[in-house]
């Protein structure tokens, strides 16, 4: 009987450890989600600031955040890009 008791408490270990890896792979793959999210939306914030890619390196040099220029939505960027 004790043996029977034993084993059920080690097959619930091996459960418990098997989900939790589960949830570890998953927090991985969540976590790798939101950074993904992140960076698009800080080359969404980049695109829209209508810099050229030297400007924008002087920019971050140059203390980028106490004179941050006003950001143009990248689709608005892209329209006045056709009315010029």
């Amino acid at each position: 009987m004790a043996a029977t008791k034993l084993d059920r408490i080690e097959r619930d270990i091996q459960k418990t450890k098997s989900k939790i890896a589960e949830m570890q792979k998953q927090l991985k793959e969540l976590e790798a989600q939101k950074t993904e999210q992140e960076n698009l939306q800080i080359i969404q914030l980049v695109r829209g600031m209508n810099m050229k890619p030297e400007e924008f390196a002087a920019f971050l040099r140059s203390g980028a955040m106490q004179a941050a220029p006003t950001a143009t939505p990248y689709h608005e960027q892209e329209d006045n890009a056709h009315e010029e």
